[in-house]
């Protein structure tokens, strides 16, 4: 099992706190969490779309489940949300599945505005990002992933060998967005997970 992460500790040696893509300057960004995951971001509990419509944010940032209920919200006329203009961003962790394209789909036609996964490797870390270009994803700077026995493991944040619950390819050829480094291609939830996850559905 791996050991506890002293999250606090980890920042502090500057693990990247600013949220990808997100370059305007001042943009209102709503975060649906128990807690923030990255700076500059005004936080809200699950369910409190009142107050997330009041703030009239530019940007989202929350799990899959959240955002979902709240497109469901928004289309249903419940809130009204068209100050949405910038992006989306799903958080997925270790042993979720990654976002569907039936989803991307749903944000894209509820909000308007391009959906990006960012896979956090606890609460606050961020690991990989999706491309802009939406064509893998983009691993963080001090951040290894390998394969094993089918499932895509990673080392980083002082911890090695650590379990994401998924299976990827591995791409080393220079991006179509011009960002060079390696990428996460062909992202899916390993046969083990998928299997845990039907159970306790």
């Amino acid at each position: 099992m791996p050991l506890p992460v002293n999250v606090s500790r980890l920042r502090s040696q500057g693990t990247r706190r600013k949220l990808p893509l997100a370059t305007t300057a001042n943009l209102r960004i709503a975060q649906i969490a128990d807690s923030a995951s990255f700076d500059s971001v005004k936080l809200f509990q699950p369910r409190q779309w009142i107050d997330i419509e009041q703030y009239r944010p530019r940007v989202l940032v929350g799990v899959a489940a959240d955002l979902r209920n709240l497109a469901e919200h928004v289309q249903s006329g419940l809130i009204e949300l068209s100050s949405v203009d910038h992006a989306v961003f799903i958080l997925t962790t270790c042993g979720q599945a990654p976002l569907t394209d039936v989803l991307r789909v749903v944000l894209w036609q509820t909000f308007g505005v391009p959906v990006y996964e960012l896979f956090m490797a606890i609460p606050g870390i961020l690991a990989a990002s999706e491309c802009e270009t939406h064509d893998g994803w983009h691993v963080e700077p001090g951040t290894t992933f390998w394969v094993a026995t089918d499932e895509l493991l990673f080392d980083g944040f002082g911890r090695k060998g650590i379990r994401t619950g998924l299976t990827a390819s591995l791409e080393t050829k220079p991006c179509p967005c011009g960002r060079a480094g390696m990428r996460l291609m062909n992202i899916a939830l390993c046969a083990q997970s998928a299997h845990h996850l039907a159970a306790t559905a």
